[in-house]
């Protein structure tokens, strides 16, 4: 085994474990979005009737539950990133830095900024929906509008280069996985659970089982990343190789 930096990052029992952790962080947070999503949905308009038409069938639990689920559930998948992230950090460093400052930002907007709201706003706008008050829509769209959308903005803005870093990394043979592996993506993983949720909802708009499946998306998504990557982790020996082999080039450019 080479010695020096290079052992540093590409670690495949470490790997390993991370990637693990991030895969039951992203089935945890699956359950929470589950819960959150399954309520029969009841048509309204506007912004908040739009997304939130099934809040008043959803119980405060599921509410309560789902929210702090998809809190530490994202808080772990985290680790299944930094897994990602150490597979790239010596091979492709400056890419990897900003994955890395993409996971930071991931940790900081998504738990609460994103999830938790998700929670709040379905909690709050069911209980003002049941006082009849008149301004129940126009504050939950202003809740939306001003709170919800601007923090999925932001994430999204260091998500989506992160899905773009990784899906080129694993393409251009930058780690020991083969290059098929930048097809362990959140998009091609998304897409079972909005097509299926789709179908469903299109047969019946006001199912609990189509809004909650689509709701599903991202977390069925980030499940296929990090159980693809764990499905086809290469063996020590291929870790090896490519260690060595990076040892070699560093020394070339030297």
């Amino acid at each position: 085994m080479v010695k020096g930096a290079l052992n540093l990052y590409l670690d495949r029992v470490r790997i390993k474990r991370l990637l693990t952790i991030g895969l039951f962080g992203a089935l945890m947070t699956g359950v929470g979005d589950f819960l959150l999503g399954f309520g029969a949905n009841e048509p309204m308009d506007g912004l908040a009737g739009m997304l939130m038409g099934n809040a008043r069938n959803l119980s405060d639990g599921a509410l309560i539950a789902g929210g702090w689920l998809g809190v530490i559930g994202i808080l772990l998948e985290a680790f299944g990133f930094f897994g990602i992230y150490r597979l790239m950090a010596d091979s492709a460093p400056k890419p990897a830095r900003f994955y890395r400052f993409g996971i930071l930002v991931y940790v900081w907007l998504a738990p609460i900024g994103c999830h938790m709201n998700v929670g709040v706003y379905n909690l709050a706008f069911k209980y003002l929906l049941k006082a009849g008050s008149p301004d129940a829509m126009a504050v939950a769209n202003q809740m939306i509008v001003y709170f919800c959308l601007p923090i999925f903005f932001l994430l999204f803005i260091f998500w989506v280069p992160m899905l773009v870093i990784a899906f080129k990394t694993f393409g251009a043979g930058l780690t020991p996985y083969p290059r098929y592996a930048k097809w362990f993506n959140l998009v091609v993983g998304a897409i079972p659970a909005v097509l299926i949720g789709g179908v469903i909802s299109a047969i019946n708009p006001d199912s609990a089982w189509g809004g909650a499946i689509s709701t599903l998306c991202l977390s069925t998504g980030n499940a296929l990343t990090f159980s693809g990557l764990l499905a086809t982790m290469p063996p020590e020996e291929t870790f090896e190789a490519f260690r060595n082999k990076l040892a070699r080039d560093s020394k070339q450019t030297h």
